[in-house]
């Protein structure tokens, strides 16, 4: 549970610095021979795609609430579009098209930079990635992802660092400090410590403590949780959140994957406690078979004995990972939430990744439904400041609401 959804974040937050676009053209060919899908293939492409997220993913319904799609209604929509595709290229792109209807960031087709990216990840944590590793070796994949041109947006030698990731300053002298992360990045952890690690050790008198991640898309969950948290704790505290699970075939392989065990393990969502089930969405108990109960503790580790009060900064930019430690400010109480809600998604594993028969390509989604504490979907309903205040980011921290709000609190 350390690490969430990584690959997506480190690409989205590459996205906002100008050096990636996830809509980059395939070029997509099946062979070196450059030999098309024929239109059964690609319809038995989307065949496939559609059944295994009808049995496994777990936002249909939260999608007919918030936007009004009702995704699996529209099947004949969207083999007419396929139908209208000439090649390759224009059947990934409306495959792209067809997912942007779930209206979740985590649910997405996958280009060649990040399907070369993946396998980087995956292979340095190769225990715990055996589905996700066998998706994207296979030989029908890397016959089609190794036909897709390189994207000269991506320089080679970079290692997808975020440029000046983090941000310091100290507000009131000896009383208020301020820091800003950007992403989680996974790549960034290392070089952003040596930033992070000496201004807590300046900073450990201060009354209070302003830590910004608005905007911040996430990356990995490892960048707060093992770093940041265990030196501003000065005892352990524990948050407990839960996963749940259609039941559908597919997903398995990534739940044995990350837990060690099978639905067979896992508890029955009839069982589960009924003040938790009341807080959650209603196809909990009709459309899902199983859940997990994560309890996770965060320790003190090189603690700095801060004594002040923890402030976050959120936004509706806030998301996935960063989501994640949105969350467990606001369950734990390590932090008071200032600014407005968070754009959720922040409990679960990475996203299951899934391989087309016949073309190669793999698209991705969450295999699993979040809940906090007290069942409430994350994804969702997100994650409400504890003051609310405009969030809009400013050149003059002065002027920042979220500031004059933690300013005034303490005073």
């Amino acid at each position: 549970m350390k690490k969430k959804f990584l690959i997506l974040i480190i690409l989205f937050m590459l996205i906002i610095t100008g050096y990636y676009s996830l809509r980059q053209n395939p070029l997509a060919t099946n062979s070196s021979k450059n030999k098309q899908l024929t239109e059964t293939q690609k319809l038995n492409d989307f065949e496939y795609m559609y059944t295994i997220l009808k049995d496994d993913y777990p936002y249909f319904e939260v999608n007919k609430r918030q936007n009004g799609v009702d995704w699996l209604s529209m099947k004949d929509k969207y083999i007419s579009k396929i139908k209208a595709t000439n090649n390759d290229v224009d059947f990934y792109k409306v495959l792209e098209n067809i997912l942007s209807e779930f209206n979740n960031g985590h649910v997405s087709m996958i280009n060649k930079d990040f399907y070369s990216l993946m396998q980087n990840l995956y292979e340095k944590d190769a225990n715990s990635s055996e589905a996700w590793l066998t998706q994207l070796n296979s030989e029908t994949v890397k016959e089609r992802y190794s036909s897709m041109p390189d994207s000269k947006a991506v320089p080679k030698d970079s290692k997808y660092i975020v440029p000046n990731n983090v941000k310091t300053n100290l507000l009131e002298k000896d009383k208020v400090a301020y820091m800003a992360i950007h992403s989680f990045n996974s790549f960034n952890i290392e070089g952003d410590m040596k930033i992070i690690n000496p201004f807590l050790q300046s900073i450990k008198d201060y009354k209070a403590l302003i830590i910004d991640i608005r905007g911040n898309g996430g990356g990995d969950t490892r960048y707060w949780s093992d770093n940041i948290v265990p030196m501003l704790l000065n005892s352990t505290v524990t948050d407990t959140q839960y996963l749940a699970f259609r039941g559908g075939n597919y997903v398995e392989q990534f739940i044995k994957s990350r837990l060690g065990y099978s639905y067979f393990s896992l508890s029955k969502i009839s069982d589960m406690d009924s003040d938790v089930l009341k807080n959650s969405p209603p196809e909990l108990k009709t459309d899902f078979k199983y859940y997990s109960t994560n309890n996770t503790s965060y320790k003190p580790m090189n603690s700095i004995g801060f004594n002040g009060r923890v402030f976050l900064l959120i936004d509706n930019g806030v998301f996935s990972s960063a989501e994640a430690f949105a969350v467990f400010a606001k369950d734990t109480g390590f932090a008071t939430l200032i600014g407005e809600k968070t754009g959720g998604d922040g409990i679960g594993f990475d996203p299951a990744i899934c391989t087309l028969p016949n073309s190669g390509y793999i698209f991705r989604f969450p295999l699993e439904m979040g809940l906090t504490s007290d069942g409430t979907s994350n994804f969702e309903h997100k994650t409400e400041p504890d003051v609310k205040v405009s969030a809009k980011v400013g050149a003059d921290l002065t002027k920042d609401e979220t500031i004059k709000a933690v300013l005034k609190l303490i005073d």
